[in-house]
């Protein structure tokens, strides 16, 4: 399940403000709290006693700190491979490396002693190779990928994909940083135009930069900006409640069906649709109550889902008239009782399709989540949310 975390920036924000910040995200489900350990100036014992007030209200909030380092300050304050004592007297449960020192220091501090949990820098996977290859323990590693405060500068999708593809198979975690929209809203640095990893993420809701993060295969969403507003907060607890939904098992799931549908705990990528009309009941049921749609084998025309044939399978679905010639990209169809064998199968079109009577049209996906059809492969679990 996905773990979601705020981002703290104690050198622009007074301990009151940071109080009333954690109590909210502990609140809404949060679990992370990310810094940047080497953006504050000061002694080494200023730095200390900064870091360690932040990350005392961080625990007693219930919250994991990650401290983001580059090797300057990993060097400034007297840590080394073998001993990173002062990370754990600041109270640090997770030190990133920004930069790695690139050669066996980084394999070192990875398999360290002091119970550190340590981030290598997702976007640098030749570098976290070499690490591994160094005899890096991968049960102890996770990727992080770097935020972008600059407009216009941040990761593709794709790239971002292929390179969870890469931790997953070594079976090390990913995490990645999402913006709050909240204008005037800060990161370490003084720009204030968002902090995501991926660009496209920029300017979007916080519900459906999750969702996208969900669709990418990500495990650890951070908030990268502060502070988001609790209506975000809120919003990105809730949506978690759609991604992670149960399939209850019926007894006349025969046992070849039963390898296909998705039954018990599922991970799905919900989509908004704004319905139609004269959507019945059932169609309403069928789309928001109903949670094992998954993708079939092909896509390319329409992305199907068989299983609501077999539940609905004694319920009528009558037809009903749709003036639509064709049916387009995004919208959603529900097969009728015009086909009886098929009925109450759920299709999402990618291409136009002739409307010939046997399906009820249901409604549409919103034009700003059609990107998302894009990860719904053979075997993906996807659900509706209403627009409303």
């Amino acid at each position: 399940m996905i773990q979601l975390g705020v981002s703290l920036y104690p050198e622009q924000e007074t301990a009151e403000d940071i109080e009333k910040y954690l109590t909210l995200a502990q609140k809404y489900g949060f679990t992370k709290v990310f810094t940047s350990l080497f953006s504050v100036e000061g002694t080494r014992e200023e730095i200390i006693r900064y870091f360690k007030t932040l990350c005392d209200a961080a625990h007693r909030h219930e919250m994991e700190v990650y401290g983001d380092c580059n090797a300057r300050f990993f060097m400034e304050m007297g840590a080394s491979p073998d001993d990173l004592s002062v990370f754990k007297e600041i109270g640090i449960d997770v030190l990133r490396l920004d930069l790695m020192f690139d050669d066996e220091r980084d394999a070192a501090i990875v398999n360290n002693d002091q119970g550190l949990g340590v981030q290598l820098n997702a976007s640098l996977i030749p570098s976290v190779k070499k690490v591994l290859e160094q005899g890096g323990d991968p049960n102890r590693i996770i990727g992080s990928y770097n935020f972008y405060p600059l407009r216009n500068t941040g990761a593709d999708s794709e790239s971002v994909y292929r390179a969870n593809q890469f931790f997953h198979e070594y079976g090390m975690k990913t995490q990645i940083f999402i913006s709050s929209q909240i204008k005037g809203s800060h990161g370490p640095w003084p720009v204030s135009d968002g902090l995501p990893t991926i660009e496209e993420n920029r300017d979007m809701p916080i519900g459906l930069q999750i969702r996208h993060m969900q669709a990418l295969k990500c495990d650890e969403v951070i908030i990268g900006n502060a502070f988001a507003s609790e209506e975000e907060l809120r919003e990105a607890a809730e949506i978690l409640k759609q991604i992670y939904v149960y399939g209850e098992d019926r007894p006349f799931y025969f046992p070849g069906l039963r390898k296909e549908i998705p039954i018990g705990d599922i991970e799905r990528v919900p989509l908004r649709i704004r319905t139609a009309e004269d959507i019945t009941d059932t169609e309403k049921e069928l789309l928001f109550e109903f949670t094992k749609h998954n993708a079939s084998e092909y896509t390319h025309l329409i992305i199907r889902s068989r299983w609501g044939r077999f539940d609905y399978r004694s319920i009528p679905i009558p037809a009903r008239k749709c003036d639509k010639p064709y049916f387009e990209a995004g919208d959603v169809v529900i097969i009728n009782g015009n086909v009886p064998r098929y009925k109450g199968e759920v299709h999402i079109v990618r291409k136009p399709i002739r409307n010939d009577g046997t399906q009820n049209y249901a409604g549409k996906i919103l034009p700003e989540e059609m990107f998302l059809l894009e990860y719904l492969k053979y075997g993906v679990c996807f659900g509706f949310i209403s627009e409303a």
